[in-house]
């Protein structure tokens, strides 16, 4: 096996793979070294050495300045293939596009750079300040990031999509049964509302109403929530939908098993796209659909001051974001987005009331105990 010197020039930094530099413990085996380097110092964008946080991230300095100037100057990017070109250190300058989505899917916040507050702190959210002048509008900030991470930690991984049930609109394939359609309607939903579940546990905030408002809210909101992160994933244009668990199905496939629903929900998709919602924006429309006034809160009042801080940081964030600020009406086109959701929602429990009516395929559990009882029809 072949190992490098080491000499008095040797850079410091350690290099990956199988010409990794030999350990001064003789101890160590050539297996063992590419393990030097525990995964939480990495780049979470590119996987290169990453020595601190940048924004809210723990990347390294060139995925931080490429981040930087990306926000600063507003730069729009084209990806040439698929929008899924892989971003590692070695590839990570051939596609833009595709390195500036990693960035936003692994966290990296862009209100961080454009908040004046934090010049001097080379972009790192600050822990401890040391003084109120260095000290940024710290509420905002730290909330809104959690919103993001909430985000995206229960989004679907597009490197680890699931496509065991996909089938192009042209191949031939034996027609589903109205029972087969049925099931898979049931399987998409219960699978969906469950990791929309880990969404609602990750807001701050959430966890300290009483457990009886929580689930009135998540019950209230899991159909809402459904559809608009399914329409943020999805592109009027696209012939694949991919949902909360990670299912990727043809449109053809949703047709059949989301009916006349799937209609409405493409029409919300390219009304929100035309939009150009930033991931910001959209982690805190997410919580407000979650944390908002229904009927028969037990303590309204603790989830109105919840509602408040997010209403307060979705503000905040579009004060410090000279992109939000050039866009008209931005605020109020967005909540505007709330009631078209509730709409979304009762098309959803007619499509699941429907289903009941057939009865081809007894409802789960999950769906009896959630949405049977609020049935309106």
């Amino acid at each position: 096996m072949l190992y490098e010197r080491k000499s008095s020039s040797d850079s410091p930094k350690i290099r990956q793979g199988p010409s990794a530099s030999v350990s001064s413990s003789a101890s160590s085996s050539p297996t063992e070294r590419p393990n030097a380097i525990s995964p939480s110092q990495l780049c979470a964008v590119c996987g290169d050495t990453a020595a601190c946080q940048h924004y809210g991230v723990r990347t390294c300095e060139g995925c931080k300045g490429f981040f930087k100037r990306t926000v600063q100057k507003g730069s729009k990017y084209v990806c040439l293939a698929e929008k899924s070109c892989p971003v590692d250190k070695r590839r990570r300058n051939r596609c833009q596009f595709c390195r500036f989505q990693k960035c936003l899917s692994v966290g990296m916040v862009k209100e961080v750079v454009r908040t004046d507050s934090l010049k001097g702190r080379r972009g790192r959210l600050p822990s401890k300040p040391k003084s109120p002048q260095e000290s940024p509008p710290s509420p905002p900030v730290s909330l809104i990031t959690a919103l993001v991470r909430a985000h995206v930690d229960t989004s679907p991984d597009l490197s680890n999509l699931d496509y065991s049930q996909y089938r192009e609109p042209n191949e031939e394939e034996i027609p589903m049964s109205e029972t087969e359609k049925t099931q898979q309607f049931y399987n998409l939903l219960t699978s969906s509302v469950e990791v929309i579940r880990h969404f609602a546990e990750k807001i701050p905030g959430f966890s300290e109403l009483c457990r009886e408002d929580q689930d009135l809210l998540f019950q209230s909101a899991s159909l809402e929530l459904f559809v608009l992160r399914l329409a943020y994933r999805t592109r009027i244009m696209d012939m694949k939908l991919t949902f909360c668990n990670g299912v990727v199905l043809s449109r053809a496939q949703c047709q059949r098993s989301l009916g006349d629903w799937l209609h409405a929900i493409l029409e919300f998709c390219q009304s929100l796209h035309a939009m150009d919602v930033d991931i910001s924006s959209f982690a805190c429309l997410c919580a407000l659909t979650l944390i908002t006034e229904r009927h028969g809160l037990r303590e309204p009042h603790k989830v109105e001051q919840l509602q408040m801080k997010i209403i307060g940081s979705l503000r905040d964030h579009m004060t410090y974001n000279a992109e939000a600020q050039r866009k008209s009406h931005y605020f109020s086109r967005l909540l505007g987005k709330l009631p078209e959701l509730r709409s979304l929602s009762v098309q959803g429990l007619q499509r699941i009331f429907y289903l009941k009516l057939e009865d081809l395929v007894p409802a789960p559990p999950l769906i009896e105990n959630m949405f049977m009882a609020s049935l309106p029809f």
